[in-house]
């Protein structure tokens, strides 16, 4: 899971960080033709997959075992974690961060810089937590630590009235938030049977999809009535809630 997160980030980090120089020479519209024209590439490339002729053999999936699926406590405890990580990211750097870039003086040629110092660190961690992180602190401990750094980082951006300084908070929260992903994704299937483990993955994407959506709503609202620091505080509060259920649920599991 590890290995498979560092190439979306690096796609991520390709992408991103070469769009404030595209914006400095051809606009803002040049980011939507390019990404177009780079869809188009990618279902061109999707015509020469193929799947075997004889097919895949697997039974259909029952109802009955989507239900026993979607009850399985650890399935359901990673989910909720990982809907309040996507609350997190998507309402930080893949939301309002852009705006608090402006907001504090920066331009649209800064947003390479910002995007690197965020992920940079992001790519590094996904290969960090597999291989050092959890076999020293296990897996619990290594989400309380992840999500603890998260909330932290995430509640101080408001406090970032610098360039220099946002860069700083942003490298250390993309590093920690880079953490949670792969770790959650291993998690969420460990305890489903290996027939039925692409079902529980339906089902852990389809709930953490909540996240994306739901976190950059809420904040957007607080940001309306409050201003676009409320929304900061806001995720940097779910962060705080997920370090708490974590320490709670370990310490059952040790019970």
């Amino acid at each position: 899971m590890g290995s498979i997160s560092f190439v979306v980030v690096l796609a991520q980090l390709l992408g991103m960080s070469i769009s404030g120089y595209i914006v400095v020479e051809w606009g803002w519209h040049a980011l939507f033709w390019i990404g177009g024209i780079m869809s188009i590439a990618g279902v061109v490339l999707s015509l020469f997959i193929f799947e075997p002729k004889e097919g895949i053999q697997r039974e259909p999936v029952k109802l009955n075992d989507l239900i026993s699926i979607m009850r399985e406590p650890l399935l359901l405890k990673i989910s909720l974690l990982s809907i309040l990580a996507h609350s997190i990211i998507f309402t930080t750097m893949f939301g309002f961060i852009p705006t608090y870039k402006l907001k504090i003086g920066l331009q649209a040629s800064d947003i390479s810089l910002v995007v690197f110092s965020f992920m940079i660190p992001h790519a590094i961690a996904t290969l960090l937590a597999g291989k050092l992180l959890v076999p020293i602190l296990g897996q619990w401990r290594s989400l309380k630590l992840a999500f603890g750094l998260t909330s932290f980082f995430t509640l101080i951006i408001p406090l970032a009235d610098t360039k220099d300084w946002l860069y700083v908070i942003q490298g250390f929260n993309g590093f920690s938030l880079r953490l949670l992903f792969p770790l959650m994704l291993g998690m969420a299937i460990e305890s489903i049977p290996h027939e039925k483990r692409a079902t529980a993955m339906g089902v852990y994407q389809a709930l953490y999809a909540i996240g994306m959506f739901a976190g950059p709503f809420l904040a957007g609202v607080l940001n309306s009535y409050m201003g676009i620091a409320a929304g900061f505080y806001f995720v940097g509060v779910l962060g705080v809630v997920a370090t708490l259920l974590i320490t709670i649920w370990n310490k059952n599991q040790i019970k």
